[in-house]
């Protein structure tokens, strides 16, 4: 009875911020561009409510939430699945250290040691990933391997003389727009959590409570049965 309860919670958990995130990260109008990157990536904040609940209720629920937009955008997805799955990435390398994190250090400190190092892991893993991995899918699958497309999109901004889109200069470049789409996130978070973080806690005690309740009301039954 118990583990169906958590199985419920959980869904409906799901639900609720995987929702939240999937609007975010679908619905057209909710993003936008930076002046320090070309036009081809975006700002999402879909990332804000995963966040929160992962804070909330733990990684796992996180990570459901994660791979339940990346599915319910992949039929809208105009990069054949490859920005999807790079989203997802970059999400798992923010989100997965700071809630692991905070899981066993709740409180201001250990929010803030998880989404410090959540950040520099993020930080790192965008420009290593983009630059080697994510950037050469997109320009095989659609742009049918035709060279110096990412390359000149970044030489168009930085005017830099990039001309490989393997130069390293590439993953430099690329930290402005995750630092600065990272910390709108983070800073997102701070303030919409702490005052959530009282309703939510308060919920959670009140589940607390109501299971303690039925295993003293099972165990009774129990005693009951077996006189």
């Amino acid at each position: 009875m118990l583990n169906r309860r958590k199985i419920i919670n959980y869904i409906v958990q799901t639900a609720i911020f995987g929702g939240l995130a999937t609007i975010l990260y679908v619905v057209p109008g909710l993003q936008f561009n930076l002046p320090v990157a070309p036009a081809f990536m975006s700002v999402h904040l879909d990332e804000i409510p995963v966040l929160i609940s992962g804070f909330a209720y733990g990684p796992l629920l996180a990570i459901f939430e994660l791979i339940l937009k990346t599915l319910i955008k992949l039929p809208f997805t105009t990069s054949f699945g490859v920005g999807e799955l790079g989203d997802l990435m970059y999400s798992l390398a923010l989100i997965l250290p700071a809630t692991i994190i905070y899981k066993y250090h709740r409180n201001i400190k250990g929010a803030v040691v998880g989404l410090s190092i959540g950040l520099i892991l993020n930080l790192l893993f965008t420009s290593v990933v983009n630059l080697y991995t994510i950037f050469q899918l997109y320009i095989q699958i659609y742009f049918g391997g035709k060279p110096g497309i990412v390359a000149s999109a970044f030489d168009a901004i930085f005017h830099w003389g990039i001309t490989s889109d393997q130069d390293i200069r590439i993953a430099v470049l690329l930290l402005p727009f995750n630092l600065i789409k990272n910390t709108i996130v983070i800073g997102s978070t701070f303030i919409i959590y702490k005052p959530l973080r009282y309703v939510i806690e308060k919920a959670n005690s009140s589940i607390k409570k109501r299971k303690k309740e039925n295993n003293t009301i099972e165990e009774q039954e129990k005693e009951t049965t077996q006189v």
